[in-house]
């Protein structure tokens, strides 16, 4: 019995895939979201950049070209929203790129089943 455990332990596979991108995601322009409940044409048009950075928490990512690039940080499942508007829902630690937004400062909110919700500043150069 040793002997096979020991045997199955040196034959096992030592790369476990820990953040592997779900192939199931959406696809670009608005990419890394499990569920998207908006449309990217006319979105990405129609939510306009802030004056200002807003209030929230910092972002780990650097500011996309042209695109909101946005990593979430909780284990959960959470509803994103862009300066206002539900855009989809987004994974525990996933990361979504919406491309076609102008440069500035925009809030995403990721609110979470529990009831959290949670406030970041992203910039977009």
């Amino acid at each position: 019995m040793l002997l096979t455990l020991l045997v199955g332990l040196a034959t096992a596979d030592s790369h476990v895939p820990t953040y592997v991108t779900d192939p199931s995601y959406t696809a670009a322009p608005f990419a890394g979201l499990e569920r998207l409940f908006v449309d990217p044409a006319t979105t990405a048009a129609q939510v306009a950049p802030k004056a200002s950075r807003p209030p929230g928490e910092s972002v780990k990512d650097p500011a996309g070209t042209g695109a909101v690039v946005f990593t979430n940080p909780l284990n959960q499942w959470g509803e994103l929203s862009l300066n206002g508007t539900k855009v989809g829902t987004i994974g525990p630690f996933a990361t979504c790129k919406l491309q076609g937004f102008a440069a500035g400062w925009y809030a995403v909110d990721v609110a979470v089943s529990t009831g959290l919700t949670r406030h970041f500043a992203v910039e977009v150069k």
